[in-house]
């Protein structure tokens, strides 16, 4: 008997389906139903009744997959027991910052986390959201800060999410187009203009779901230069849609050159800008203190009014 098989059984008796708790587990259906076959074999039990019409639970599975929940809730016990002993003090501090979010206070975070513990190597690295989630399942990171939107929110899981700050989007448009008279803008009033838009991952998801909704709408080019979409901006050959972190940091908003309205849509409105790390592990003191440093600077970052001139 494997301590998957009673992942397993519990994950089923759960979903109702072998197909969901698959999914659930992101192993194959084949795998997780040749497994509990081999499990209910083993005991001389038969756990799970099936049928055309699905899986229900037979009375002796019903105590068996009970004991088997209790036994995987010790083992999450004994491993984040485990990891606190391992963690006690830790030597290397490994984070992934979503590619295009620009934290002008990172620096001082960096700063303060090594006079506290300047014996901790801090790694800092920038990746997309999803491959932020899939360093930390595979332990290359330890915490990332990412957008928290339906493709993220599939791993809710095996990662524990902190929701820091609501991601409010913003049009940027040039000082002299028509639509500055404008306080808010909706997305049927952008149908005749020309797009360029940041090419990273929550950007892309965004404007790909802009258009389902609301478009099409007319797209000159991507990039992963924010210098070269600014320009193309200030100087009226196109709009675009950033976040209002780079809103926030952006010298042409700041000076006038650009204007940064804010954009009224129904798809970015659950989304925000948070924190990742694995479930079921128990974080250093080293890590406690740097989410923590990093959660006060992006309060005070967004809490802070935009002043445009």
């Amino acid at each position: 008997m494997q301590i998957e098989q009673l992942h397993y059984i519990v994950s089923i008796a759960k979903n109702g389906t072998f197909s969901k708790a698959a999914q659930e587990l992101h192993v194959s259906q084949s795998a997780i139903s040749q497994s509990v076959n081999r499990l209910e074999n083993h005991l001389g039990v038969k756990i799970f009744e099936r049928s055309h019409k699905g899986v229900t639970v037979t009375v002796q599975g019903e105590q068996l997959i009970k004991i088997a929940a209790e036994i995987i809730s010790k083992i999450h016990e004994f491993e984040k027991k485990a990891e606190e002993f391992k963690n006690t003090i830790q030597k290397e501090l490994k984070i992934g910052l979503v590619t295009g979010l620009h934290l002008p206070f990172l620096p001082k975070v960096f700063s303060k986390i090594k006079e506290e513990f300047p014996l901790l190597e801090i790694k800092f690295t920038e990746l997309a959201s999803l491959d932020i989630i899939e360093s930390i399942l595979n332990k290359q990171l330890d915490i990332g800060i990412i957008a928290l939107y339906n493709k993220t929110y599939k791993y809710k899981n095996l990662i524990k999410f902190k929701k820091f700050h609501k991601i409010q989007l913003f049009v940027l448009v040039d000082k002299h187009s028509p639509l500055i008279r404008h306080d808010k803008l909706k997305p049927e009033l952008l149908k005749d203009q020309m797009f360029v838009m940041f090419n990273g991952e929550y950007m892309s998801w965004f404007f790909n779901e802009l258009n389902k909704k609301y478009g099409p709408f007319k797209l000159m080019f991507t990039s992963n230069n924010n210098e070269t979409i600014t320009e193309a901006v200030r100087n009226g050959i196109a709009i675009s849609i950033e976040t209002e972190s780079e809103v926030r940091s952006n010298p042409y908003i700041k000076n006038g050159e650009i204007k940064a309205i804010p954009l009224v849509e129904e798809i970015n409105q659950k989304n925000h800008l948070g924190l990742a790390k694995l479930k079921n592990k128990a974080s250093s003191k080293e890590t406690l203190r740097t989410i923590q440093y990093l959660e006060n600077e992006i309060t005070d970052l967004f809490k802070s009014p935009l002043n445009f001139e």
